[in-house]
């Protein structure tokens, strides 16, 4: 084999190498970078999905009445599915999405004890609830990510006057926030962002009427 075939059967070798490469991974937010994007509602089968923080590794921020999660435990997770293109399919259709994508009780009870554990979580179990950090209702995810055991504290009608349910002050800017996305007020993004940076004050970083 002469010099010259020799170094052309090398560089075919090498071009040929670098086509069978995969594709990079899509880079996904770190923890205080915004939501991480789920593949699919963020759970299958019988767990969710996600790595569970170790005990005593997660600490709350915020206030006695406006706690917040550890970002670096719970950054918040949005489900790809949902944009705002797909929003008259999903989030903003008439009824029964919520209901679509939410796991079974037996998956959050049992992830449940352990973001407990991660939190150190003390008291009675229902004394706080499995809380999405990005609301179902903003097409938030049930993966590890985005799910918190959040006190239950403060009253719904602090931030939503229409509230009639919900065990804290969060779900109450949870439904406005769900109103101001389907009627146009802000894009999905920008609500998802906001309540996964900080839930208590997405209403004031939106623009959010009250």
């Amino acid at each position: 084999m002469t010099r010259r075939l020799a170094a052309a059967v090398v560089a075919a070798a090498v071009v040929l190498g670098a086509c069978q490469q995969p594709p990079a991974a899509t880079p996904r937010p770190t923890a205080g970078s915004g939501p991480v994007v789920a593949d699919g509602p963020g759970w299958r089968g019988v767990s969710v999905d996600g790595p569970v923080p170790a005990p005593g590794t997660c600490h709350y921020g915020g206030s006695s009445t406006a706690p917040l999660p550890d970002p670096s435990c719970t950054p918040g997770a949005v489900d790809a599915a949902v944009t705002q293109s797909t929003l008259a399919q999903t989030l903003c259709r008439s009824g029964g999405y919520t209901a679509s994508v939410r796991p079974p009780q037996a998956v959050t009870d049992a992830y449940k004890k352990l973001a407990r554990a991660a939190y150190s979580s003390t008291g009675s179990s229902a004394s706080d609830e499995l809380d999405h950090l990005v609301p179902l209702g903003l097409g938030g995810a049930s993966s590890a990510q985005n799910l918190w055991p959040e006190p239950n504290v403060g009253d719904p009608r602090q931030y939503d006057r229409r509230a009639t349910g919900g065990a804290n002050a969060k779900d109450g800017v949870e439904s406005r926030l769900n109103r101001a996305v389907c009627s146009g007020e802000v894009t999905l993004a920008a609500a998802q962002a906001a309540v996964a940076t900080r839930w208590d004050t997405a209403e004031t970083v939106l623009g959010v009427a009250p």
